[in-house]
């Protein structure tokens, strides 16, 4: 009996695997999990459930796949240019909400020219990237990019990370666009919980490490530290995160760069450039090592 509870539990564990690799190899993983000798226990161990974990994480991002290195290439430019739109979507939301609550409700029409048509039009442009039209999305940041800034220049001026959203994922949907044929699109439910992903990474708290209180800058540290041991454990079995999340750092760094230039800010935020270059510095060696594994293992 069991015997029967555990092995649900571990095809409830199973369902974190895409739908075809479950069909092909559920079975052959119960039996090697649950082997021929009788056991009593209910629940799989933390390490096994962590091991299955980490092997979902790199099926998605596409281990087993022909071409590994171009999976993790072109599905991590698409999650890229999704992550950066998203992440430029909720700045401006809470921008507009910051506007309106400062004054904004006594001018509505000024908050909703300087800020709103650019938020719509970048949630239109992931919407329609999220919904796999990519050629309608290109056009729809392009645009994103150009007619708020013709209609009022306040975005624009003040280099806010809203407004290089766009501009950073053009060339990334453009670049998707020539996806070679033989490397699958990112399964919608998947780019969705990635994007997901990348965008609790950035809602970490960090700004307490700015503050004069002693706690304050503990607390930042350690949510800080676990936030980014969490995301490397993830991105480290899904390697397209790595490639995924360095748009959505770039958005930091060329802000500080409109406002602070090189040095100083720049420098010291954990946000900006220190964090871009480690993450592209990751980025380049995830996709060399998946190469090199593929020419061993072809």
């Amino acid at each position: 009996m069991s015997s029967d509870v555990l092995e649900k539990r571990y095809r409830m564990l199973l369902r974190a695997y895409p739908a075809d690799y479950r069909r092909e190899r559920a079975d052959e993983l119960i039996d090697t999990l649950i082997g021929d000798e009788p056991t009593t226990r209910r629940w799989p161990s933390f390490r096994q459930a962590a091991s299955l974990i980490r092997g979902a994480l790199r099926v998605h991002g596409g281990s087993t796949a022909p071409r590994p290195t171009a999976v993790l290439f072109w599905q991590g430019i698409h999650l890229g240019a999704m992550a950066v739109l998203a992440l430029g979507a909720l700045i401006g939301l809470d921008d507009i909400v910051e506007a309106f609550q400062f004054g904004g409700f006594s001018d509505p029409l000024t908050v909703l020219r300087n800020q709103g048509v650019h938020e719509v039009m970048v949630i239109a442009a992931l919407v329609a990237l999220v919904a796999g039209r990519a050629r309608t999305a290109a056009v729809l940041a392009v645009a994103a990019a150009v007619v708020p800034t013709v209609i009022s220049q306040y975005l624009f001026l003040n280099g806010l990370p809203q407004w290089w959203a766009p501009v950073v994922a053009t060339p990334l949907i453009i670049l998707g666009l020539r996806r070679p044929a033989d490397v699958p699109p990112t399964p919608r439910a998947n780019a969705v919980l990635v994007t997901a992903g990348i965008l609790a990474l950035h809602l970490i708290p960090a700004g307490g490490f700015r503050m004069v209180d002693t706690s304050a800058r503990i607390v930042a540290a350690v949510m800080v530290i676990a936030g980014a041991a969490v995301f490397l454990w993830v991105a480290t079995a899904d390697q397209r995160l790595l490639i995924a999340v360095v748009p959505t750092l770039l958005l930091g760094t060329l802000y500080q760069l409109d406002n602070g230039g090189l040095t100083g800010e720049l420098l010291r935020r954990p946000d900006a450039l220190p964090s871009l270059v480690v993450a592209v510095l990751m980025a380049v060696g995830a996709v060399v090592w998946t190469r090199q594994r593929q020419r061993t293992r072809a």
